[in-house]
């Protein structure tokens, strides 16, 4: 299992309307096969920022499967009028967080 990372970077002042959009694009996300789960939360610190964490049964679900797909086509087109610019993405291994041993620092 791998987690994808997207920053999207909104335009200012469309919080609302870019939310409606996503929900009503989402089951586009949760239908493409390998797709196990996702959330998308706005940052804390930057109103216009968002993270959306998916996470896939592997890399080759999301690249390979989603990306190139009509669904994904459909996503991007309902999300793009939103976005102040291209969004970041990143894949990471996927493990539960918990508190380090000892209180100390866990290796990566």
């Amino acid at each position: 299992m791998i987690t994808e990372l997207a920053l999207l970077r909104i335009r200012q002042h469309t919080n609302s309307a870019f939310e409606t959009a996503f929900n009503g694009v989402a089951p586009l996300l949760r239908s493409a096969e390998g797709h196990l789960q996702h959330r998308l939360v706005r940052t804390l610190d930057q109103d216009d920022l968002y993270l959306l964490e998916v996470d896939w049964r592997d890399l080759a679900a999301h690249v390979e499967g989603f990306e190139p797909s009509d669904a994904h086509a459909g996503f991007m087109a309902a999300l793009t009028p939103f976005l102040a610019g291209e969004p970041t993405v990143v894949h990471v291994p996927s493990r539960r967080f918990s508190p380090p041993p000892s209180g100390g620092h866990e290796n990566f």
